[in-house]
């Protein structure tokens, strides 16, 4: 999932990406949801699971003329249950995130956006990394946020004719496993109405690049204790980058149904990778999948 567009306008059926919410009366909730089918689950680069049921819910409500706060939750349930054949770790997975978002005075459509989202993986401690004695796979961790996104709609009509390209750029750190993302996204909504004669229908591709680092790849996964064990804190990085185009239908005004194909990399194992003194974890990975299903907003 790519977590940072979880909330984009919904352009995106992934993720998280920008949380922010629709700005709403003093007080009262709006709210997201979506349930999808992928047919594989890639976040940052990495494929994690082949095909996977993806729900989400999330609601916010405004907390002052220019603030809102958001909480939410993200699960993949992966198809398959098999664990380390011929593929992925197929474990499911399920997120809990919130933060607050804030519109800056002295810039109209620039906010700025900071949470935390905790991962937890109820199955992944049954299964040892790479069959070694002494580890467990991370079956949770936290990680906190904060990012700016730009709404270039009403900023840059003479260039842009009032179209919202959602530039953003985002900074995580896991605290488990030490590490450092910086993630920069770009998103537009296109109406087809124009071309295919009927309303409701729209066309929204997304690019989006990243930089990860982690200073203790494995958490706390093994026996740091053991004399020599060179995998306790194993340091990894790479670059990542992701493409993507969907298709949205609107149903009702609150329901939408979607259909999009996505492609991510990364350069994962590279010999000038960003990992430190310690051989890359994985392997440089491309990736393809497509998903479809159904969006609710309030």
């Amino acid at each position: 999932m790519n977590k940072t567009l979880l909330a984009l306008a919904l352009a995106g059926s992934l993720a998280p990406s920008v949380h922010a919410q629709t700005q709403t009366p003093l007080g009262e909730l709006s709210g997201s949801g979506q349930v999808a089918y992928e047919s594989q689950y890639v976040f940052r680069g990495k494929k994690l699971a082949d095909s996977s049921i993806q729900p989400k819910a999330e609601i916010g409500t405004q907390i002052g003329p220019d603030g809102n706060a958001y909480v939410g939750g993200w699960s993949n349930e992966p198809v398959s249950r098999r664990t380390n054949v011929g593929g992925p770790d197929q474990s499911n997975e399920i997120d809990v995130f919130g933060g607050l978002t804030y519109s800056l005075p002295f810039m109209q459509g620039l906010q700025v956006d900071v949470g935390d989202t905790y991962y937890w993986y109820p199955e992944s401690g049954n299964t040892p990394i790479f069959g070694l004695p002494g580890s467990t796979r991370v079956t949770r961790t936290d990680e906190a946020y904060a990012g700016l996104s730009f709404d270039t709609s009403s900023t840059m009509t003479s260039i842009l004719h009032g179209q919202n390209l959602n530039p953003s750029v985002y900074y995580y750190h896991d605290f488990m496993l030490d590490s450092n993302t910086v993630e920069v996204s770009m998103t537009t909504t296109w109406d087809l109405t124009h071309v295919v004669g009927f309303s409701g229908l729209s066309f929204i591709p997304t690019v989006l690049g990243g930089w990860y680092h982690a200073n203790r790849s494995f958490g706390d996964s093994f026996n740091t204790g053991i004399v020599g064990n060179p995998h306790a804190n194993w340091k990894n990085g790479y670059l990542y980058w992701k493409a993507g185009v969907e298709l949205d239908y609107n149903i009702s005004p609150y329901c939408y149904v979607f259909g999009e194909l996505d492609y991510e990399g990364n350069n994962d194992g590279t010999t000038h990778g960003f990992a430190g003194t310690n051989p890359q974890i994985g392997g440089t990975q491309n990736s393809t999948w497509f998903g479809i299903g159904l969006k609710f907003r309030k």
